[in-house]
């Protein structure tokens, strides 16, 4: 499908990613992508998730003058409680949603000039939800967070910068997070024989990854938590994303061993120098607790990273106290939900009050209270 604007581009959409994939690569080459825009990362993503019944929306921005793609933007369509949302190819997962958008190309009027005709291109649907969506894409602004209505995220994201000098980073730590550091990694190498090891081959990965999923798992239950790992598809996705990652050299994967023992875990996309952290574990049981394996298996598994070239390090979003120790920076992200039929608009609305009422305990409490008496109200 194919939708013509009066300027010098054109917005085609895709609904297959083995339609696009090439085109992807190439736009790759002149963009800002951080992990989750590569096309290691969608072309798994569609491969895992197409076959449960999302649609692959895949939108090009195309210069007709010279046929070459300005933007691309990795969107799906699916149902949910009657509702056809158009969202992006995320499903809990993609951390950062943003376009693939050529760096040295000018977006300025993207709101008038190119996003109308993407709207016009878009299958028929009810809602466009876009979540996650950093700010900046490097050092310009990503385009989509121009729109009108667009709206800041409660979520953010967790930036290090490491520069090329290591010392210097662990120069800008506090004093007692370095101690602490050394202190523990000491302890767990001379009284544990505790030691970083690299994974390199896809038996141990797939044996580390299992470790993952167990410690991962446990401790989201522990707290009640809910999350999708469990769930094959996604168990699946995560397989692939790391087998054909560390062939491909997108995918890093590190683990803490005492003696055959895996305590932790650290799973991390890589792309140029930026490598994002996605997964990792640590053991529960009681005798490790002390050690905070956590902490330790980033600081190793950084200090590697940083002598082949990671000049910037991602925590990724969630606000976890842990993360400030190592010098992060916030990364701003926006949001935008808009009606796309009729049926969109009490739709949004409800989702919006949701979302308002959430944000005040009063209200909640008394929504609570209402929605307790509604059944003996009734009866």
């Amino acid at each position: 499908m194919t939708a013509s604007i009066n300027t010098n581009v054109s917005v085609e959409i895709a609904s297959t990613w083995g339609s696009v994939s090439d085109r992807w690569q190439a736009l790759e080459r002149h963009a800002f992508a951080s992990p989750f825009q590569t096309a290691h990362w969608i072309g798994n993503w569609y491969e895992s998730f197409a076959p449960t019944g999302v649609e692959p929306v895949i939108v090009s921005v195309v210069e007709r003058s010279s046929g070459r793609d300005l933007m691309m933007i990795p969107l799906m369509r699916h149902s949910q409680n009657g509702i056809r949302r158009i969202e992006f190819a995320d499903l809990w997962i993609t951390d950062y949603n943003a376009p693939l958008a050529r760096s040295d190309y000018d977006f300025q009027g993207f709101d008038r000039e190119i996003w109308p005709a993407i709207l016009r291109a878009l299958p028929p649907a009810d809602v466009l939800t876009l979540q996650k969506m950093p700010v900046s894409l490097g050092s310009n602004v990503n385009p989509m967070t121009t729109l009108s209505g667009i709206e800041s995220s409660d979520l953010s994201g967790h930036i290090v910068s490491l520069g090329d000098n290591w010392d210097e980073y662990l120069s800008t730590l506090s004093k007692s997070a370095r101690r602490e550091l050394r202190r523990r990694t000491t302890k767990f190498a001379n009284e544990n024989g505790g030691r970083l090891r690299r994974i390199t081959n896809s038996d141990e990965a797939v044996k580390a990854l299992q470790v993952l999923q167990e410690q991962q798992t446990s401790r989201l239950a522990a707290r009640g938590a809910k999350h999708v790992f469990n769930e094959p598809v996604y168990q699946e996705f995560y397989r692939r994303q790391l087998l054909r990652g560390l062939v491909t050299g997108h995918a890093v994967m590190f683990v803490l061993a005492a003696d055959a023992e895996i305590v932790a875990t650290f799973f991390a996309l890589k792309n140029n120098d930026h490598t994002t952290l996605i997964r990792m574990s640590q053991s529960q049981d009681p005798i490790w607790r002390p050690l905070g394996l956590g902490k330790m298996i980033i600081h190793q598994a950084l200090e590697t990273l940083h002598a082949e070239g990671c000049r910037t390090f991602d925590l990724s979003v969630g606000a976890h106290r842990y993360k400030d120790e190592f010098g992060v920076l916030p990364v701003p992200m926006a949001e935008l939900t808009t009606p796309l039929s009729l049926r969109g608009t009490p739709f949004i609305a409800r989702r919006k009050a949701i979302a308002y009422i959430s944000r005040k305990p009063k209200l909640m409490a008394l929504a609570r209270s209402i929605a307790d008496r509604l059944p003996r109200l009734a009866s």
